[in-house]
């Protein structure tokens, strides 16, 4: 059996935004339409992740350590920008009914 060995790109602060970092914004603004979803289990499943992707041999997985960082960051910004939308959408549907 193979042992578990950790991607070498962690060490390398290259590439900190790519293609991925869009579809962490989308994930979790689609997150957000979760009602029971709050900040901390965005925390915890992002840094999860992150260190999962630590030890998958795939190519996607292999990130710098700048570009994790950045995942989190993006991470939250669309689980905030999409509780801000949808919570300004139910508040103008209220106001006109």
């Amino acid at each position: 059996m193979k042992s578990l060995q950790m991607n070498d790109a962690i060490y390398s602060l290259s590439d900190p935004i790519n293609g991925y970092s869009l579809i962490h914004f989308l994930e979790y603004g689609a997150l957000s339409l979760i009602s029971f979803i709050k900040p901390i289990h965005v925390l915890i499943i992002s840094i999860s992740w992150e260190i999962i992707e630590l030890f998958i041999q795939q190519e996607w997985a292999r990130e710098s350590g700048l570009n994790k960082v950045f995942d989190i960051v993006f991470n939250f910004s669309g689980y905030f920008t999409g509780r801000f939308i949808f919570r300004s959408l139910l508040a103008k549907k209220s106001i006109s009914n």
